[in-house]
């Protein structure tokens, strides 16, 4: 579910390998009519013993890809080409537009 922050799961964290430095990840949106391909930023935020990694730019994110907060997202990630594909979006119940 979509919130004001995005946190990359662990398995894609892992996958990005992250965790041996931070790098920009490109993200192609697969759900628009036309489809977008940018590239996001990463950063490291301390949780308990380790860390976790997030998105940087979140609302630009958010925006380019017609995300609300409440929305639900479908993504996946390629590991080989390091490539988040945001696939579908549902709209939140609450939504107004």
């Amino acid at each position: 579910m979509a919130a004001t922050y995005f946190r990359l799961p662990n398995t894609v964290s892992r996958m990005a390998k992250l965790d041996f430095g931070l790098k920009p990840i490109t993200i192609r949106l697969l759900h628009r009519s036309s489809q977008k391909e940018f590239i996001n930023g990463t950063r490291r935020e301390k949780k308990d013993n380790g860390f976790r990694y997030a998105l940087t730019s979140w609302s630009r994110f958010m925006k380019s890809a017609g995300i609300q907060v409440g929305d639900t997202v479908y993504y996946s990630f390629d590991e080989i080409d390091q490539l988040l594909s945001v696939e579908t979006i549902v709209p939140h119940m609450g939504r107004t537009d």
